[in-house]
């Protein structure tokens, strides 16, 4: 019985490393920290998160995802953007509140196409592909998601690259992310192979 549960755990870590692995090797030379070193693409794909964090307080998230992509409008790097996360009519509008945040920074809405089914990260890239027609995009998120979400447009036969937002200044939201995107992206392996 012992061995059982040595060989299940050894097995569950080989899997995470394994899924580790193989995102960060598809999102390897395909990230941009700097705005004015990432190529220009016709497509943004900005990736949704709430506006408001469990705290109550304003996401740090949203507001650097916000930032990066005033930034790189703003520099000229893409001409049209699709908005894509959660619409939970009950709690917020992720595409409608990063619309409204970005319109205050003067990027014209005009540009902005909202996709309010973005529930999962591979819903976002395959709905700009299938739906909006965008087989080659920049996505713009913070790098943790990007590389994540590097690997599946890379599986769905998409050229990407990504834009990295700052980060949260916060060490336990990054070890709360860590672990939590651990996880994602064992889910992400899974969903490419399946989805």
């Amino acid at each position: 019985m012992m061995w059982f549960f040595i060989l299940t755990i050894a097995i569950c870590v080989a899997t995470v490393i394994g899924c580790q692995m193989a995102v960060l090797n598809a999102a390897e030379n395909r990230m941009y920290d700097d705005v004015s070193e990432i190529p220009h693409r016709k497509v943004a794909l900005l990736l949704g998160t709430s506006p408001i964090g469990r705290s109550g307080l304003p996401n740090q998230f949203f507001l650097r995802r916000i930032d990066a992509t005033v930034k790189l409008y703003k520099a000229g790097k893409f001409d049209r953007l699709i908005i894509s996360g959660a619409n939970r009519p009950e709690e917020f509008n992720e595409p409608e509140e990063m619309k409204a945040a970005l319109v205050t920074h003067n990027v014209p809405d005009s540009i902005m196409t909202l996709d309010g089914k973005g529930f999962r990260t591979i819903n976002s890239i395959l709905w700009a592909k299938d739906v909006y027609g965008a087989d080659s995009l920049m996505i713009i998120s913070q790098q943790f998601h990007n590389e994540r979400a590097l690997f599946l447009t890379k599986c769905k036969g998409i050229e990407a690259v990504a834009f990295n937002a700052e980060n949260t200044s916060s060490q336990r939201w990054r070890f709360l992310m860590f672990i939590r995107e651990s996880l994602a992206r064992v889910k992400a392996v899974f969903e490419v192979l399946f989805v």
